[in-house]
């Protein structure tokens, strides 16, 4: 019986023991969820963020465009404005010279208006590429937000067991230890009784062996009158 509760005290000690690594871990994995949930607001901010740069290229694309059709349309004027200068002769030389200089400068334009368009798809690519990533992201922090719950779903339902196993262990250890007190309270009113009953024998032998002495000094006496009566 002691043994038994020895080893009830142990569980009892175990499943304690596995209590708080299971409420450590619960611990654990709630900061998780929460820096997983910080995670998912930036990262959406950053997608937002994002976005709204899209859409800013966009307008510059729209502007770009703009700018282009207005540099073609002054490049086909200054090409009217030279031929009707060399129409003109030597009185539209000089007219000739600034027709021939705007024209160069839309041509400019034009060039330039075409780099950055082509600047602007690439950032929209760039764009559109890192927003899908940031919505990829997003969902992976979301799944892992979602595995971390059932995981401190998991090591609730272990807390529970291991609270309830430590529970049943020391009811046990309680029961096995007032067992062996009952036990041992059994064995000393069983030895009592014992060391009662070996005085009762003992008192009985003492009066045995005097009556025995009783009955040979009155076998004596039965004797001596006998004799006395004969004489």
């Amino acid at each position: 019986m002691r043994q038994v509760s020895e080893t009830a005290g142990a569980s009892s000690e175990s499943a304690k023991q596995v209590l708080q690594a299971t409420e450590r871990g619960r611990v654990a994995v709630q900061e998780t969820v929460q820096d997983m949930h910080s995670i998912r607001s930036a990262v959406q901010r950053m997608s937002k963020q994002v976005k709204a740069l899209g859409d800013r290229s966009l307008e510059i694309s729209q502007i770009v465009s703009t700018i282009r059709d207005i540099a073609n349309q002054t490049n086909l004027l200054a090409l009217n404005a030279a031929i009707e200068a060399a129409g003109a002769g030597e009185a539209g030389a000089r007219f000739a010279v600034v027709a021939d200089q705007v024209r160069k400068l839309a041509e400019s334009s034009t060039q330039a208006t075409r780099e950055i368009a082509d600047l602007v798809k690439v950032i929209q690519t760039e764009t559109q590429d890192a927003v899908v990533a940031m919505e990829q992201e997003t969902q992976a922090v979301e799944a892992g937000s979602a595995s971390a719950l059932r995981t401190g779903e998991v090591f609730n339902e272990i807390s529970g067991i291991a609270q309830r196993s430590s529970e049943l262990a020391q009811t046990i250890a309680s029961a096995a230890v007032n067992q062996t007190a009952s036990t041992d309270q059994v064995g000393r009113s069983i030895k009592d009784f014992a060391g009662g009953a070996a005085a009762t024998q003992k008192a009985t032998d003492s009066a045995r062996v005097t009556v025995e002495d009783m009955a040979k000094l009155a076998e004596g006496l039965t004797s001596s009158v006998a004799q006395f009566k004969l004489a």
